[in-house]
């Protein structure tokens, strides 16, 4: 049986692991959530190449002693050096990591995969502003993956669509905790959210990701979807993201 093998990673976290190792947490496209070890000391080229958010394909194999991973090599694809350079980019890039671990993908690898490598990836090539839109649609997206986002098309109370002209006039309409759906103004909820904000959510859902970037939205209807989608993420995981915790005024 071969025990080497090779697939796209993306690495979420490492950890001293002894006087000269390092344990690694890889975001697989194959295998999801990886831990593999990194031998050798601080100088070794292994030890650049193998740093928090570099992605590529990573070649590991697999010790039968031991029952562990071991990385043998890493062909770096991208580098995304502007998350240290910047305190939101970093924190979104750990919010990321900790859902990815913490959901183990949503169960659906490959996709996680695609989901975390495409926002990384635009993370890095845009300003701050950007990526603070970028984030919450990554976590709208992400929502879906875990299957329970809610339709931001129809009101989960009387199902009319928020796109009737009816509600062209209504500008608040509500999350509903208990029921984890979006109602309008009429049938009431717990949490307030402008009307133009559920269908930026849907927006996100049916539109290509450029179409979507040219949709500006207002800050309040921003900090609205912020405060339901991080609490549908945390209330899915029945705890808090340290993340979140953490970075409260950077997030």
């Amino acid at each position: 049986m071969n025990r080497n093998f090779s697939t796209e990673a993306i690495i979420l976290s490492i950890k001293s692991s002894g006087e000269n190792n390092s344990t690694v947490t890889l975001l697989t496209k194959s295998n999801g959530i990886l831990y593999a070890t990194l031998y050798g000391g601080p100088k070794s080229k292994m030890k650049s190449l193998v740093t928090t958010w570099n992605s590529g394909v990573i070649y590991l194999y697999e010790n039968p002693t031991v029952k562990g991973l071991k990385i043998t090599d890493f062909d770096v694809k991208n580098y995304h050096s502007s998350f240290s350079q910047n305190l939101f980019k970093l924190w979104a890039a750990s919010l990321v990591a900790e859902i990815s671990i913490k959901t183990k993908c949503a169960g659906s690898n490959e996709q996680c995969f695609n989901l975390v490598s495409g926002f990384l990836d635009g993370l890095e090539l845009v300003n701050e502003e950007q990526g603070k839109l970028g984030l919450i649609r990554f976590l709208w997206r992400y929502l879906e993956l875990m299957g329970i986002q809610p339709s931001a098309h129809d009101c989960g109370g009387c199902g009319e669509s928020f796109f009737d002209q009816q509600f062209e006039n209504h500008n608040i309409s509500y999350y509903n905790v208990n029921e984890n759906c979006f109602t309008c103004s009429d049938c009431g909820g717990n949490i307030p959210i402008k009307t133009s904000a559920i269908k930026y959510l849907w927006a996100i859902s049916v539109l290509q990701p450029a179409e979507v970037r040219k949709i500006q939205i207002d800050e309040e209807a921003y900090f609205q979807i912020k405060q339901v989608v991080f609490f549908l993420i945390e209330h899915s995981l029945e705890q808090k993201l340290n993340s979140i915790e953490t970075g409260v005024g950077i997030l």
